[in-house]
């Protein structure tokens, strides 16, 4: 049994957070900003969401767990599935089915968030996803 290269998965990581954080940003923003805007004025004093600086930031940090925990996946599952694109693929779904779509879910139940936003950015999350993994599984290799 082979050894995960902790370093390419910190390299390949990396890189599949920055391919997120752009999609992400072009999802949220450039897609869904019109519709985030009209649910924050509904949210009144109920929105508690840190200032603008602050949420990229976390934003950024989640979208390197999001990177990491992708090429690590796909580092598991390598030796299994083989190398390339197909099985930086099913990491890649494997990410968004736990990072995306049953959180989706969830917000769907709780009706807290317009559908429209949680679909839309679910369906963009899985976009994301795969980019992402298909970039970060790119560069890892097991020595």
């Amino acid at each position: 049994m082979t050894h995960i290269n902790t370093g390419r998965v910190v390299l390949g990581g990396v890189v599949a957070a920055i391919v997120l954080f752009i999609v992400s940003g072009i999802v949220n923003g450039a897609i869904l900003g019109s519709s985030w805007q009209a649910w924050l004025q509904a949210m009144g004093s109920l929105n508690h969401a840190p200032a603008e600086p602050a949420g990229i930031a976390l934003w950024a940090i989640v979208s390197l767990v999001f990177g990491l925990t992708g090429v690590w996946i796909y580092a598991g599952i390598r030796p299994r599935y083989g190398a390339g694109p197909k099985t930086a693929v099913l990491a890649g779904l494997l990410l968004w089915l736990a990072g995306w779509l049953a959180p989706a879910l969830g917000q769907i139940a709780l009706g807290a968030i317009p559908n429209n936003v949680t679909v839309v950015g679910c369906v963009g999350g899985l976009a994301g996803a795969l980019l992402a993994l298909l970039a970060g599984a790119a560069l890892y290799q097991e020595s």
